[in-house]
């Protein structure tokens, strides 16, 4: 229980400092009893819980949400046994990256904690204080979110930790599912009343519709159809989102602020501010890259994904590849790569400056247009699944089944959204995940199943050591 103290401990800690993303201020240690004064001190604190979320996207995420689906798989055998496991769905307790996600769902949620509580007396604006205090409950919820979906369960406190005593006092054990979601709602819908109406410019922070956003998402998981569709419908009349133009505009260097984006994770290179995306999803050879700078080949394009898309779909070129250029002989080979938000110009490529989206309209629409077909709107559905498909070049549905629709949506969510970490949680929300994955290995000649345990990943063996009121999903 020592070491349960010390590791919530250096979660304070944590918490206490941070980065400006935005005005690339070096991350430095803030003193406790000087900080949390001033507006800007929470702003400078939040910025930090930004930061830490971005972390947990910028590498973590995708070995969950794309490499354990027919989506990505691992081209080269010098990979490491960790992430093996999440291409091969044999993950174990001892899984670093399993650990990674964890820690780092649960720094924001404590990062989160310390702001929520020192805002409560301080003496600021109450604009200001309610822009902040609704900022930090979405994250919050976000982090929440993402942990109920990974594991299954999480633990829940809303306590900012001083003292060991407080530590031994606080129950962390694992919260049921239904008890985690409904802390989720409840700060999304506190911070959908704290944060204006009018839309923040600045795609890295939170506004009103960021929040609907969110709640529509999570409704949807829940399956409650009619209050998705009537958050995701907020977000559609709201009209300040809307789609972009050149779909591929969405992922290249400068897709900042964009019409689309809901919400964004910034990256700016040159002060190790910058993403990993152009080693995560490229092969491990040159002629991508700039430089003849290599990739690493962990989280490449499947077949299936490659061939999932329509003939003359303009979404295909703007996000896999099949062939590189050979730089010392200009000639072309086969090699399956993803291009949504690689940096192919960066002097360093764990250091590109694409800023990743989180939340984008493409995705409110599909979401509103499952939670219409899911209430039996099937028609009424199809406006929307047709403005994507108009903007990839590609004929509009019409005239199909409640069922039919539902394969519809999946493709175009397939295909939208590929290596922009949500195909794991598609398919397990609408509980197509073993037959999807089943298939997938079936068609690569491997006698594979997914076991219904599988469907959540097992609590890292290190929290279990910790503290032995935490137990381990069962079947792992």
């Amino acid at each position: 229980m020592k070491l349960k103290a010390y590791i919530i401990l250096f979660l304070l800690v944590i918490s206490t400092s941070c980065q400006d993303f935005l005005e690339l201020q070096p991350e430095s240690q803030i003193n406790d009893q000087n900080f949390y004064k001033t507006e800007n001190d929470f702003e400078k604190a939040m910025i930090g819980v930004h930061g830490t979320f971005r972390d947990l996207y910028n590498t973590d995420i995708f070995y969950i949400a794309e490499l354990m689906t027919d989506n990505a798989e691992i081209s080269i055998s010098s990979s490491s046994i960790t992430e093996v496991e999440f291409d091969e769905l044999n993950i174990t307790s001892s899984n670093t990256i399993v650990q990674s996600v964890w820690d780092r769902a649960l720094y924001t949620v404590a990062r989160c904690n310390v702001i929520i509580n020192r805002l409560e007396g301080v003496a600021i604006s109450d604009d200001a204080k309610n822009r902040l205090m609704g900022e930090a409950k979405f994250m919050r919820a976000y982090a929440y979110f993402i942990l109920v979906q990974t594991f299954g369960s999480a633990p829940i406190t809303n306590v900012e930790f001083r003292s060991p005593d407080q530590i031994m006092a606080t129950d962390l054990t694992l919260k049921p599912k239904d008890e985690v979601y409904n802390v989720i709602l409840e700060d999304l819908t506190s911070a959908e009343a704290l944060l204006p109406a009018d839309l923040n410019p600045n795609k890295g922070r939170i506004s009103r519709g960021t929040v609907k956003t969110l709640l529509g998402k999570v409704y949807l998981t829940q399956k409650q159809y009619n209050l998705a569709a009537s958050q995701l419908k907020e977000v559609i009349d709201s009209r300040q989102y809307s789609l972009v133009n050149n779909y591929s505009s969405l992922f290249v260097k400068g897709n900042e602020n964009l019409a689309e984006s809901i919400y964004e994770l910034k990256f700016i290179s040159g002060a190790n501010l910058g993403n990993s995306y152009s080693v995560q999803f490229t092969p491990a050879s040159t002629g991508l890259l700039a430089n003849r700078q290599q990739g690493s080949g962990r989280i490449t394009p499947t077949l299936s994904l490659m061939e999932a898309y329509e003939e003359g779909d303009s979404r295909r070129d703007a996000s896999v590849g099949d062939s590189i250029t050979s730089d010392l002989t200009g000639e072309k080979a086969y090699s399956r790569h993803g291009l949504k938000f690689v940096d192919l110009t960066a002097v360093n490529p764990r250091d590109g400056a694409v800023n990743f989206l989180v939340l984008r309209y493409a995705d409110v629409l599909l979401m509103y247009a499952e939670a219409l077909n899911e209430q039996g709107s099937t028609a009424s559905a199809e406006e929307y699944v047709n403005m994507l498909r108009d903007r990839a070049d590609v004929e509009g549905v019409a005239g199909l089944s409640q069922e039919e629709m539902r394969e519809a949506i999946a493709h175009e969510r397939r295909v939208e959204l590929a290596y922009e970490a949500h195909r794991w949680f598609d398919l397990i929300r609408t509980g197509r995940a073993k037959e999807v994955i089943d298939a997938y290995y079936a068609g690569k000649g491997l006698n594979f199943t997914l076991a219904p345990h599988e469907l959540v990943l097992p609590i890292p063996r290190r929290e279990i050591e910790i503290n032995p009121a935490i137990k381990q999903n069962e079947g792992y």
